[in-house]
């Protein structure tokens, strides 16, 4: 579809917010994208997802797109119970939200914990969010609260930054996805597609970290996880002349990477439903 007028973050969001109020998960593509990030694909495939979410847990809110938070904020006038869970607290990075949204982030409940580590405390969600978060998950360590400089333990040398990560980050994802869900709730989660391999990234201070970007087998092992049932599935890839396009299948996204560029070029979304 053709992307609304105006920047690319308020066109995600207002093409998102519609996906929203239909329950419609269509993601907007064509050449007006080329130069666009994955939120454009992603963020409104998830938000036609949630439409009747009651009890929502997003993983990574602190550091989440302007776009994927306006969303999740827009539930929140729908009704739903939202928290947030990040190992980094958002009063600590608050300058890179929006002037507008600043005060409801902040006023949003938030459990600063792992997500690899947490427990139902007051009972279970209906869905859990996780937009382009699962890959930092295993790389990502929060620097101590005073230090003001970075949220995260990064490299200055890209030799120096630490490229392996626990191979059993997925696993031990899915275990909490499944501890904190109800039975039939919904996982609702989108990672960088490409062959299956941890790739360097170079942040906006100029630090290094890497980032693990799913190939086929890696995704097969989340997707077919028995304790979930593989309820809807997507693939998108980018293309520099005909921006982002729908594929059929994930092998269609093992030639793209996004080392060293701004924005990933594959995209694997899943709605997996506890069983």
């Amino acid at each position: 579809m053709t992307p609304a007028p105006g920047g690319e973050a308020q066109a995600v969001l207002e093409h998102a917010l519609s996906c929203l109020a239909d329950g419609r998960p269509e993601p907007i593509t064509g050449a007006d994208t080329a130069a666009w990030s994955e939120r454009c694909v992603e963020v409104p495939w998830v938000a036609g997802q949630l439409t009747g979410s009651k009890r929502v847990l997003d993983v990574g809110w602190a550091m989440a797109p302007p776009e994927w938070l306006g969303v999740l904020l827009a539930t929140q006038d729908r009704g739903t119970d939202l928290t947030g869970i990040d190992i980094v607290d958002p009063q600590r990075v608050k300058t890179r939200y929006p002037s507008e949204l600043v005060e409801r982030v902040l006023a949003t409940p938030i459990r600063v914990e792992s997500i690899l580590d947490a427990h139902p405390v007051d009972g279970a969600y209906d869905t859990i969010t996780c937009v382009s978060t699962l890959e930092h998950i295993g790389f990502d360590i929060a620097t101590p609260p005073e230090t003001t400089d970075t949220a995260y333990v990064r490299a200055a040398r890209a030799e120096d930054a630490v490229a392996t990560r626990d191979p059993m980050t997925d696993r031990s994802f899915l275990d909490a996805a499944a501890r904190l869900l109800a039975p039939g709730g919904a996982l609702l989660l989108s990672v960088p597609a490409g062959k299956g391999e941890a790739i360097l990234h170079q942040d906006s201070l100029g630090l290094f970290t890497y980032q693990f970007e799913y190939g086929p087998d890696d995704w097969a092992a989340v997707t077919s996880d028995p304790r979930f049932r593989l309820d809807q599935e997507a693939f998108f890839r980018h293309d520099e002349a005909r921006g982002w396009e729908q594929v059929g299948t994930f092998d269609a996204l093992t030639d793209q990477s996004s080392a060293m560029r701004p924005f990933a070029t594959g995209c694997a979304m899943a709605r997996l439903v506890l069983r």
